[in-house]
C-alpha cells in the first residue's frame, strides 16, 4: 500500500488532477505534510471510488425513473 501525490493519484485513476482535488473537497481522505504536499493512500482512492459502485439493477431503476419523468 503506497502513498501517492496528487499527480500520481490522478494517473492511478486515469483522471485529471483537478478531479482528484475535487474528490478531496468531497471527502476523499488525504494527508498534508508540513511542506504542503498532499498524499493519498492507494487504498483510500480505491475505497472512495468503490463507494460509488452501483449494481446494474440500481442503474436500471434510476434510468426507469428518469424516463418516467419525460
Amino acid at each position: 500500500m503506497g502513498w501517492l501525490k496528487i499527480k500520481s493519484a490522478a494517473e492511478y485513476c486515469d483522471m485529471g488532477e483537478r478531479t482528484v482535488r475535487d474528490w478531496i473537497k468531497q471527502g476523499l481522505p488525504f494527508a498534508k505534510l508540513p511542506s504542503g504536499t498532499v498524499l493519498i493512500k492507494r487504498q483510500w482512492l480505491d475505497d472512495y471510488l468503490e463507494s460509488f459502485m452501483t449494481t446494474r439493477n440500481e442503474a436500471e431503476k434510476v434510468a426507469d425513473e428518469i424516463l418516467k419523468g419525460m
